[in-house]
Formats: structure tokens, sequence, C-alpha cells
């Protein structure tokens, strides 16, 4: 298993979002790296970013950097195009983890590595997921998964609706060939459960880290 992580510099809405400070002086992929180099070897392991500036945070981890093209850093970019472009430069034939630092409170690489082992004959790809049953209405507020009046279900039966988070993925070499995306042909869909930190803005920023604190300090 190799592992990339998709650390570019550029954000648009929260700036240095991957490399800034979260929790004391770790930042998002700081947290992603401590997680991977414990279940992963470092020499397995690679940083993708655009700036040569942060080749000192693999450095630090002693694991390796690879200089990403600018063009795949872009919004404009197909998706397509940026994963067969990022996984080109991961050397071998093994499976990638795909990843980015926007899952900070994941850390169930080591079951999940082996759940993938076990079902990867009759999969291409394995992707997180999380399993959510709320009270949703469709954009013409009809119930989803429930009824009004006499048809009212408790949340517990409510059939769950599924988040991705886009932030771990395992692909097989032939998913990435023959899709270029972060889903397979035939993918394995893998529950997780822990909350999900959404980061889009600045505001967003500050409440991550205080849920974030929360959680490792109760480690």
């Amino acid at each position: 298993m190799k592992a990339v992580i998709l650390g570019k510099a550029s954000s648009r809405r929260v700036k240095h979002k991957n490399y800034r400070p979260f929790y004391r002086d770790m930042s998002l992929t700081d947290i992603l790296l401590e997680k991977l180099t414990k279940v992963l070897d470092k020499d397995d392991i690679y940083l993708s970013c655009e700036d040569e500036t942060f080749e000192s945070v693999a450095k630090k981890w002693g694991i390796h950097f690879i200089h990403r093209d600018t063009k795949y850093t872009l919004l404009e970019t197909n998706t397509v195009d940026v994963v067969r472009g990022v996984c080109k430069d991961i050397p071998g034939d093994d499976d990638i983890l795909y990843c980015s630092c926007m899952d900070p409170l994941f850390d169930d690489y080591e079951n999940m590595f082996r759940v993938w082992e076990d079902v990867k004959a009759e999969h291409d790809s394995l992707n997180v997921v999380y399993p959510l049953k709320n009270y949703y209405l469709d954009q013409n507020h009809n119930p989803i998964g429930f009824g009004f009046g006499m048809w009212h279900q408790y949340s517990q039966f409510i059939p769950p609706m599924y988040q991705i988070s886009w932030a771990n993925e395992i692909l097989s070499r032939r998913s990435i060939e023959r899709c270029g995306y972060m889903v397979g042909e035939n993918p394995f869909w893998y529950d997780a459960y822990n909350p999900i930190l959404d980061i889009d803005t600045e505001k967003d920023w500050k409440h991550a880290q205080i849920v974030y604190a929360v959680y490792r300090e109760q480690e």
C-alpha cells in the first residue's frame, strides 16, 4: 500500500489550510501524517504539493515529497485529470490510499486496510462514507425516508443516507487507469462514524479546532 496526501498549498477560502497551525503546533497535514506513519512504512507515504517550500514538512516526517504541477491544484482542472496526474507520480503497482487532510477525526486506517485486503479481489476501490439518519426534506419539502403524521418514523428506523468526505479512498491501479476517479467501477463502501469537520470558511476552521481539541484531549 502506498499513500499520497493531497497537500496543496493554495486554498481560496481558508488560506494555507493544510499547513497553518490547527492544534497546538500541528497542522492538518501533521495530524494526518502522525496517523499514517503509525500504520504505513514512511517510505510508502508521499506528500503531493505544488509549493516546494513545504518539502520541509515531508522531511520532518521522513516521507517523500512530490512536486505537483500547478494545473493539478486548480478548480478549473477536471477531477479525472487531477487523480491521474497525482497518482502517476507514485511508483510501483501498489494500491494507493488517496487522501486529504480534511477529515482529522478519522483514525480507522488499520481496520480499513484490513477490510480492503479482504474485499479487493471483488472491488477496485474502497470509499469511506458516513451513514446519516436525520429528518431530511427534498427540494419540494417532501420527507425522505419517513412521512408526516401517521407515517412519522423514529430516527433510528429511517433508512440511512450517506455522506462522502472525499478524504480517504483506496484505489487500485486498474481503477486509476480505467476510471481516473476517486470511486471505482465496483466500489466497496466503508462506513465510518467519527464526526466530520467540514472546513470551508474561517468560521468553520475555528469551530473545527474547538471540536478536534475536545476529542484529542479525551484520548
